[in-house]
């Protein structure tokens, strides 16, 4: 089910939040939300809740089995038992294609045939939306208890909320148990001020994803359809297009499902802070995607050894870290090289960063926001031949060609969000003015109306 849709903004919706103010028992209360986020769930194939039981059952268990157990190598191997179950369900339904024509491949070099029935086997498997994201919040919360930092919860409805809560299920952000788990114990109250403020968030996201991602996305999706066709300024719009498109995107949801939360009462955590702002990769990784970025830092690159080891294996950590929270967005080649791009440019800024010389705040946002675009190439394109075709009009080698007129406006509009404005979630209503109240008004009924051309989230394939 799509945020983004007549079926939830007029009827699961009102129907949720009307159910859940009616009802004054907390025990009630989560069962009905995590009822409801499991039918929101299985809206798209009704196996999908099969799935998150799994991995809610496997990991609240461990968490139960970790809080009786000492410190010692059984505690250990429970965790990581616990961790490969989880990985394991991931695994299936996002890697297995891909393993099985990387498996196929090598063995046709050395036998001709290959695989080919593996192969055509698991391309048939479909990719559960959100997976991606229930399965790293699992195995925080395993971890988390493994280390102390939060207790085993033994409530196993609250941990179900946890896990299945519709604002962040599809899509993030990615939400740890320490920052959710103690809102679980108040009974919230109707709040009109914090409802009007998560009704304002939500309208703002939702204005953010069909105005802007999906008016940048639709001719986007056209100019890239040829990507050898495209000269120095058509490439180069479009891309930087693309670079507004899956920002708008992605935090338009990310408003949306903490303004979904905040009008029931609950603090989500925030997962963008105009990255474009950025003066070197590893300032655009503190703004963007901030609960991947602050997941990969804590649960693979400080275990790796982190920058505790000298600069050289430094390097590598943060190399392998990049490359796998690459493969985490898509089980392909593209998004490996899209990983790789980023740990290269961490890589460097650390590198450069002993030289002598500066370049500027200004200068460093700019130089920073092309090495970012550049990216976006890997990101957004699946096939090789594409991804050179783009990067060498981006050079110049196809020709001068033009800027794509239709894109220079919602590009306009986007910088000035994005290096004019805060962000949306830092807003306050009681400080706007009628004016702008009212603008906002006009655009979500505007928004409203168009939802029958709106597209889905970019972010719902991961």
């Amino acid at each position: 089910m799509l945020f983004n849709s007549y079926i939830f903004v007029f009827g699961f919706l009102p129907a949720v939040l009307v159910g859940y103010f009616a009802i004054r028992s907390p025990g009630l209360r989560l069962a009905l939300v995590v009822g409801a986020s499991y039918v929101f769930y299985a809206h798209a194939e009704w196996w999908f809740p099969i799935l998150m039981v799994s991995v809610t059952a496997v990991s609240f268990a461990v968490g139960l089995v970790l809080a009786r157990l000492p410190d010692g190598g059984r505690r250990r191997l429970v965790l990581a038992l616990g961790i490969a179950a989880c990985l394991s369900v991931l695994g299936v339904f996002k890697y297995a294609h891909l393993l099985a024509h990387w498996t196929s491949g090598i063995v046709s070099l050395i036998t001709a045939p290959g695989l080919p029935g593996f192969e055509s086997l698991t391309r048939g498997i479909i990719l559960p939306a959100g997976i991606s994201f229930y399965v790293f919040e699992a195995i925080s919360y395993m971890v988390d208890v493994h280390r102390g930092t939060v207790p085993a919860e033994r409530n196993a409805l609250r941990y179900a909320f946890f896990i299945s809560y519709f604002p962040h299920l599809i899509a993030g952000p990615i939400v740890r148990y320490a920052k959710l788990g103690p809102q679980l114990r108040t009974l919230h109250r109707f709040d009109a001020e914090q409802f009007r403020s998560g009704l304002f968030l939500f309208s703002l996201g939702l204005t953010k994803k069909v105005v802007l991602a999906d008016g940048i996305g639709n001719t986007v999706d056209i100019v890239l359809r040829n990507p050898a066709s495209l000269g120095f300024f058509n490439s180069w719009s479009a891309m930087i297009g693309y670079s507004f498109q899956i920002y708008f995107d992605f935090s338009g949801y990310t408003d949306m499902a903490l303004g979904l939360a905040r009008m029931m009462g609950f603090e989500l955590p925030w997962n963008f802070d105009r990255p474009y702002r950025a003066a070197s990769p590893s300032e655009f990784w503190r703004r963007w995607h901030v609960t991947l970025s602050t997941w990969l830092r804590d649960y693979l690159y400080i275990p790796l050894g982190g920058n505790r080891k000298g600069p050289v294996r430094r390097d590598a950590n943060l190399l392998v870290t990049m490359a796998l929270g690459g493969l985490w967005h898509g089980a392909s080649l593209n998004f490996l090289f899209w990983g790789l791009w980023h740990g290269g440019l961490l890589v460097g800024q650390n590198r450069l960063s002993a030289l002598p010389f500066r370049l500027g705040r200004v200068l460093s946002v700019i130089v920073t926001f092309l090495l970012v675009t550049i990216g976006w190439v890997f990101f957004r394109l699946r096939d090789l031949g594409d991804i050179g075709s783009m990067l060498a009009g981006m050079a110049g080698a196809h020709g001068i060609g033009h800027p794509i007129a239709h894109l220079l406006p919602y590009i306009a509009v986007g910088a000035v969000l994005m290096w004019r404005v805060p962000e949306e979630w830092s807003w306050r209503l009681p400080d706007w003015g009628w004016i702008r109240i009212g603008a906002l008004a006009l655009l979500t009924v505007y928004t409203i109306v168009a939802l029958n051309d709106t597209q889905r989230f970019l972010y719902f394939q991961f």
